[in-house]
């Protein structure tokens, strides 16, 4: 019995021997999977080191593509202002018609009313002269109504009598024609009055729908730069920080263009007081001659003074007023740009918009926003090309953040074109109006714009005032 319990024992451990010998083949399989973890963790920083850069350039590609559509929005912002600032300019113009429209159909109907009662008064008063006429239907009973009369006298007056009442019948029915004439006339100006207003009114509609259809999209994109108005207002300080810049180089360029110009009037004012000096220094030396020659002999004087005063008049030149060619050519400029103020071309070729105004203005629609231009900005399709506004000099060329600037003068006058891809004069050259001066180039965002200013001398004028 003892000897049957250890066999069972013995027996069960034997069959336990390879169940241990498994688990401990799983326990070292298990020790074998779990050595390469450091491998895995390796990997897994890799991929989140490669996630993270991948968001990161994501991120900046959609920070790119936001001021990217804040400057489109923005641009077709000022489009649109500038747009809505015209259509408004037109309503009101087509209002203005619309009144005088309004105007004269009222005097028109009232003199219509007045022509018609006048045109029934007439024929009343022909149709009154009929009667009469039919009471003396026969020539025998106007003739017994004349020499029905008591004398001479009184036949001689009823003779007269049928003349001038023939004349009136005559009269009166001429003067029925030209007022009815005169009813017809007014009658179809009235018509045509009111066929124009009738126009003017669709066209004002028109336009109105038109204008608020501007406004629903300007406020659109008004609403979409106000969401992200911190970027607006980066995205402008960085404009009006490179614009400010630019302008101070223009405005240093202009002032040395002014000193030059000054001194050029300098010098020819003291060259025109050196020739007037030399002038009569010169006449005071030939007197002088002359009373010295006088004093020698009278004969001689006198056959002296002849051949002098031959000789003074054929070689002694006419005293005329000195005056600087370039000064007398400034002037004449200066009154003639003067004088086409507002209907001087624009400074491009092609359609155009105008996507910046000159001053301090808020674009419609944004909070918080103050735009200050020294000039306008024009924008342009590609292969447009900057052209001069009037006659004048190529004063000034230079080149700045990879772009061209060209001044030209006009007598006391300077237009500036910024944003030229190339240049298609010199220095020094003289241009006539629309002369092309370059191509216009694309910046960053792919806009051909064009920066224009003009100036008097020192001071700043707004250009939108001068072209058209």
């Amino acid at each position: 019995m003892f000897w049957k319990k250890y066999t069972y024992l013995l027996l069960c451990l034997l069959l336990a021997l390879p169940l241990n010998a498994q688990k401990a083949k799983r326990r070292a399989k298990t020790t074998q999977k779990a050595k390469p973890v450091k491998v895995d963790k390796k990997k897994e920083l890799q991929q989140q080191k490669a996630e993270a850069e991948r968001q990161r350039k994501l991120q900046q590609q959609k920070a790119q593509q936001l001021g990217k559509n804040i400057r489109a929005n923005l641009d077709s912002l000022l489009i649109l202002d500038h747009q809505i600032s015209r259509q408004g300019k037109s309503i009101d113009s087509l209002s203005g018609q619309i009144t005088v429209l309004q105007t004269r159909i009222d005097t028109l109907e009232s003199q219509l009313k007045l022509l018609e009662k006048q045109l029934e008064l007439r024929k009343a008063r022909y149709a009154r002269a009929l009667q009469q006429q039919r009471k003396a239907k026969t020539i025998q009973q106007r003739l017994t109504f004349v020499f029905s009369a008591d004398n001479f006298s009184q036949i001689i007056r009823r003779m007269r009598y049928m003349r001038e009442y023939i004349t009136y019948q005559r009269a009166q029915g001429q003067l029925i024609k030209e007022k009815q004439t005169e009813v017809t006339q007014t009658h179809n100006q009235l018509l045509d009055a009111r066929a124009t207003m009738q126009v003017n009114l669709n066209s004002m509609e028109h336009k109105k729908k038109t204008l608020q259809g501007m406004k629903s999209s300007c406020q659109t994109k008004a609403d979409f730069l106000n969401r992200n108005l911190a970027n607006v207002q980066q995205q402008i300080a960085d404009y009006q920080k490179r614009e400010q810049a630019l302008s101070d180089q223009i405005d240093k360029l202009i002032q040395e263009e002014i000193e030059a110009e000054r001194r050029r009037r300098a010098e020819a004012e003291a060259r025109r007081k050196a020739e007037e000096a030399r002038r009569k220094a010169a006449a005071e030396a030939e007197a002088k001659r002359k009373a010295a020659q006088q004093q020698n002999s009278k004969k001689t004087a006198k056959t002296k003074s002849r051949k002098s005063g031959k000789a003074q008049r054929g070689n002694t030149p006419k005293p005329v007023a000195f005056v600087s060619p370039s000064t007398a050519v400034d002037s004449k400029l200066s009154s003639s740009f003067s004088a086409n103020r507002g209907r001087l071309p624009m400074p491009v070729t092609g359609s155009y918009s105008i996507v910046g105004h000159y001053g301090n203005y808020n674009p419609q629609g944004l909070r918080g926003i103050t735009l200050n231009n020294k000039g306008i900005d024009i924008r342009t399709q590609p292969g447009a090309s900057a052209r001069a506004i009037f006659d004048g000099e190529v004063s000034s060329i230079f080149q700045y953040g990879g772009i061209y600037i060209v001044m030209l003068r006009h007598g006391s006058y300077i237009s500036v074109y910024s944003g030229l891809r190339s240049v298609a004069v010199r220095k020094g050259q003289t241009v006539k109006t629309r002369d092309t001066l370059g191509s216009i180039g694309s910046d960053a965002d792919g806009r051909y714009i064009l920066h224009f200013q003009l100036r008097r001398e020192s001071e700043r004028l707004n250009p939108e005032a001068w072209v058209r």
